[in-house]
């Protein structure tokens, strides 16, 4: 995956000490324009990476600190 910029989302845990990864979020050109978000969880390496993560529109795409 060829990628202009690379987040990670966290949430803090129930008792505030820490935080917990959710997923990682690739952002790259769209075949039709604009961008398109690759989303995956942090720990995937090889053959799970490969099954294992959701392409959307980067437009479709709100912080967590938003919906919280």
């Amino acid at each position: 995956m060829r990628t202009e910029r690379s987040d990670t989302q966290r949430r803090n845990t129930a008792d505030g000490d820490g935080a917990e990864k959710l997923l990682t979020v690739e952002h790259e050109p769209a075949a039709g324009g604009g961008q398109r978000s690759i989303l995956y969880p942090p720990s995937s390496t090889g053959s799970e990476l490969e099954s294992n993560w959701l392409a959307v529109s980067s437009d479709l795409l709100v912080s967590l600190d938003d919906v919280q």
